[in-house]
This record gives C-alpha cells, structure tokens and sequence, in this order.
C-alpha cells in the first residue's frame, strides 16, 4: 500500500462546477419564469342555471299532479291542474251580463222602430187637435143641439108642471091617492134638474174653454211633440258612450273570469326540468305562490369575479374552456356572455395595483355543451391565456 499523498484538485475544477449548479439553477429559474408567463388567467366560479318559478295567480285545491321532479316537460305542456270551484258559475253569469249589454247597445244604435215612430207622432197629432179645439172653443153646430136640449127640456119642465097642478086639485078633492101626489111631484123636480143642467151646459158651450184648459191643452200639445221628436232623433252620444262602457267593463269582466280559469292549469312556459315539486292532490296552493321551480333547458352559466387589473383580458363573446372537479380530463365550451359595469368589494382608496386588484367586476359566462353532465353547484374553473 502506497503512503503517496492524493493529488489536491485544481481551483478550476471546482469554479467549473460552480457555474454548471448555477447555469442549472439559471435554466430553471428561466424555464419557471416562461411557464408563469405562460401560464393562463384562471378564474373560479360556480356553475348556475336559470329557474323559473311557476304558480297560479287564481290559487285553489290541487286537483292532479302530472309531472315529477326531475322529468323534462315541454313548452305549454300541463304541470298542475287546480279544482275549478265556483269560476264556471262566475263565468255564466258575467257572459250573460255582457249579453244583456250588449244588446242594450244594439237596440240604442238602431234607435226607434218605425211603429214607435207612428205612435209618438200619432199622440203628437192628438194633443195639437185637442189644443185646436180648445182655443177655437165650441162649434155653432153644437150650441145648436144644446138650445134644442133645452128647449125640448123647458117643454116638459112645463107639462111636468101642469100635471101637478092637476094632481093637487085632485088631492084636494079627494079623487087621488097621495102616492100619485108625490110621483107627479118627483117628476117634475127631475124635469127641473135636467133642465138646469142643460142649461149650464148650453152656457159652458157659448163661453168656450177656460183659460186654464187652454194652457192644459198647449202643454200637452208641446209635450207630445217634444217626445216624437226625441224618437225620431234617436239616441245621443252621450248614451251610446255610456252603454260602450258598460259593455267594455262587462267583457272585462268576462275576460277576467276566463284568466282565472286558465290560471286552474300550470304549465311550463319553456323547455325545461323540473326541479322541485312537492305538491299532491288534496293540497291547497296559495294564489301567486310558488308551485314548483323549474331548470331551464340548456341554460347553465357561470359566474366568475374577475380583478380590475385583468379585465381587460376578457370581452363579450370571447370563447374560453370551463372544467370542473367532476370531469378533470374534460374541457366545455363557454362565451363570455356579460361583463357588469360595476365593480365590487372596492376599498375607499385604490392607490396601489394591489389594491386595485382588490376590486372585481361579475362576468356571466355561458355554457354551450356539456349539459348531460353539468350541474347547478359544481364548483367551475375558467382559463384565459396571456
């Protein structure tokens, strides 16, 4: 064995491993620095999708349930039906009322038929001749026939007269019963009384009528003829606006009634999933309440907070790769459908970058496949390149 001493190392060797650790190290440090440069925006969100809530504006006792949680309904199609209660009822008795005014309304458009007409204009023509005959008063003809009245009359007051006389002589002498006596007394004063009035009515003839008839009889004249003439105007605007509006109010009332009963079937507005539903027949349902919630079909986003430094790095309709926990090897497709023009949990002073990273602004970021296996909830990734 040699008791040579081992030969000591250069200076050089140990300088040229020194710069091959630091070259290693320079390489490194280079190729991380690429790779953050590199490395693309990433932005976590949550994946959401657009519900609707149905339910009826009429409410009532559930009558059948005809989906379940978790089917796809189409558009129009029935979710719920309600008992229908008493709106038929309603429904029969505000068409009659439209009915009733509606032919109301007819009848004062058409106006007045021509036999009413005729009649208004015949009591017109009847109460002109009555108003005539008062103000020219009575006919000679007829003051004639009264003075022969009366004078027929005067004829027998005076025969009437000569048999009492006659009778009383009689009675005096003993020749009569008293019961003949008192006939013939009767008859005259009957004779008497005829007579008087005959004679009145003569008189009431040769004066004509009262002033106060006369006035009677013009009112009436003009009362008529204002009434025919209003029938044959027909009827005013005024009438026909007002009868207009209670026909308007009544089909709205029927219309109402009908929009109630349509409210008795909740349907679905779009393609959708049901998503909850936890109603049975028997069940009474609130009205405006919430009967079940629905997914919308092939509507799910998701929603991403992006700082005030990056935000330029993200416009509408850019396309960007969403993933998530569920399906790490997968990649869908996602637009950036809306940026919002407020930011959020800014600080009063925004001085520094830092602080100004601190504000974001919402983005919503459509979904456009993958909608067989995504989920409301799932936590979401959106990646930007630099």
């Amino acid at each position: 064995m040699s008791d040579e001493p081992k030969p000591k190392p250069k200076p050089n060797s140990k300088r040229r491993n020194f710069l091959i650790i630091a070259a290693a190290l320079g390489i490194a440090y280079g190729g991380y620095r690429i790779y953050q440069e590199r490395k693309p925006y990433e932005w976590s969100g949550t994946v959401e999708a657009r519900t609707i809530s149905v339910g009826s504006r009429a409410g009532g006792r559930i009558k059948s349930v005809l989906v379940r949680e978790g089917e796809t309904v189409a558009a129009g199609q029935a979710l719920i039906t309600l008992e229908p209660g008493d709106f038929p009822a309603q429904l029969v008795q505000a068409k009659a009322q439209l009915v009733q005014w509606q032919a109301n309304l007819e009848k004062l458009h058409k106006g007045a038929r021509p036999e009413e007409l005729a009649e208004a204009r015949a009591r017109a023509l009847t109460a002109k001749a009555a108003f005539d005959q008062a103000v020219a008063g009575s006919r000679p003809e007829e003051v004639a026939a009264a003075e022969a009245r009366l004078a027929v009359q005067e004829v027998a007051v005076e025969k009437a007269q000569l048999d009492a006389e006659r009778m009383r002589a009689l009675d005096q002498s003993g020749a009569t019963a008293k019961i003949d006596v008192d006939n013939v007394n009767m008859e005259l004063k009957g004779a008497i009384a005829l007579r008087d009035a005959l004679k009145h009515q003569l008189d009431q003839l040769k004066n004509g009528s009262r002033r106060t008839e006369v006035q009677q009889a013009q009112a009436r004249e003009m009362e008529q003829a204002a009434s025919a003439k209003l029938v044959a105007s027909g009827t005013r605007e005024e009438d026909l606006k007002a009868a207009q509006a209670q026909v308007d109010g009544a089909q709205g009332h029927v219309d109402q009634i009908q929009s109630l009963i349509d409210e008795l079937t909740i349907s679905s507005p779009l393609p959708a999933r049901v998503e909850a539903l936890d109603l049975r027949p028997g069940d009474i349902l609130a009205a405006n309440a919430t009967a079940a919630v629905l997914l919308e079909e092939k509507q799910l986003y998701v929603r991403i907070y992006v700082p005030e430094t990056l935000l330029g790095r993200l416009k509408i309709g850019q396309a960007v790769p969403v993933s998530v926990d569920s399906f790490p090897d997968q990649s869908f497709q996602g637009v950036v459908e809306h940026i919002n023009e407020v930011g959020e949990y800014s600080p009063r002073n925004l001085q520094t970058a830092d602080e100004r990273a601190d504000q974001v602004f919402a983005a919503r970021v459509g979904l456009r496949n993958g909608f067989d296996k995504l989920r409301a909830g799932m936590a979401a990734f959106i990646r930007v390149p630099k």
